[in-house]
């Protein structure tokens, strides 16, 4: 009898031990599938949702022909929103909603062309250091002036020797920025930066520098914060309002832009500024799925009238502010 019972307590602890252990393999393989569910599903929305941001571009193109973003725009018969007249617009579709704005690379500062205080204010702001911000903005006058004079905290071919290259002087090329002096590798990649003794996160540089030659001028209606920051003569209060202001509608032009911000009729500010999309508009549509988190932001550079000094045709989670 003892035997016996011993077996089948043995027995017993072996049933319940095979259990625990298929339990255990099935919760395995059961939270395995899950994940593979739920990446399949994000992979899914993710390609909606760039399929989607895809159409707005498409259905930007066509709002072309219906003269979107100016005055005589005709939207009459379209499932299309205005948000912010004559800059952003809301279409909706079967799945989800794409926010498409009008903007362009004159929002961006164009190194090559602003003039020398400018790029040294937005490169210090920029940076957080005067000293790094007026050497890199000098380095990059001499960079593409004609001849070999050093300015001061600049850099000629001497500077360079020990790199083995010369600057170009004759103009910024493909790839030439990050060879001048002063620059860093980290300022191709985001930051977390102090910002009014608080952390923030500063986008990488190429974000408010301009892919194509777009002048020396910059469209205060979706110029970044930094952007209008540098730009000489502004200050807190006037930044403040073009900011606030143009969440309601775009400038149309330098009459209007003093109208709506009290901004002086002789002030200087006016002298780094353009109201139009330049020779280089471009189109940001942001998709947002209805049945799901998932966001995709595509930028496209529409139209281009020269060769694209860096890659900035596509950008993904940089809004303006």
């Amino acid at each position: 009898m003892r035997i016996r019972g011993t077996s089948s307590g043995f027995a017993l602890l072996l049933v319940l031990w095979t259990l625990v252990i298929l339990s255990a393999i099935a919760l395995t393989l059961a939270a395995s599938v899950g994940t593979e569910i739920r990446a399949s599903q994000n992979a899914w929305d993710e390609l909606q949702a760039d399929r989607l941001a895809k159409a707005g571009h498409e259905v930007a193109v066509y709002l072309e022909t219906r003269a979107i973003g100016t005055s005589l725009e005709d939207l009459s018969g379209l499932s299309i929103q205005p948000l912010v007249a004559g800059l952003t617009y809301r279409v909706s579709f079967e799945g989800g909603v794409v926010d498409i704005t009008l903007e362009g690379e004159n929002g961006k500062l164009d190194v090559a062309a602003a003039a020398e205080d400018f790029t040294a204010g937005f490169l210090t702001t920029w940076t957080g250091n005067p000293s790094k911000g007026r050497e890199i903005s000098a380095s990059l006058a001499d960079w593409i002036d004609m001849d070999s004079d050093v300015r001061p905290l600049g850099a000629e071919a001497p500077s360079y020797v020990a790199l083995g290259y010369s600057p170009r002087n004759g103009g910024l090329g493909n790839a030439d920025l990050f060879l001048i002096k002063g620059m860093e590798p980290g300022y191709l990649v985001p930051a977390i930066v102090e910002v009014n003794k608080s952390p923030a996160v500063r986008g990488p540089l190429l974000r408010f520098i301009s892919g194509t030659p777009s002048g020396p001028h910059v469209n205060p209606n979706y110029a970044s914060r930094p952007v209008l920051e540098s730009v000489p003569g502004m200050n807190q209060q006037l930044l403040q309002t073009i900011l606030q202001t143009r969440r309601n509608s775009v400038f149309t032009d330098a009459q209007d832009f003093q109208q709506r911000t009290g901004a002086s009729k002789t002030t200087s500010i006016l002298d780094y500024l353009i109201f139009n999309r330049g020779t280089t508009p471009a189109v940001t549509a942001i998709a947002r799925l209805s049945n799901s988190g998932a966001v995709h932001v595509e930028r496209r550079v529409r139209r281009r009238t020269q060769t694209a000094r860096f890659l900035t045709s596509i950008e993904h989670g940089w809004p303006a502010e």
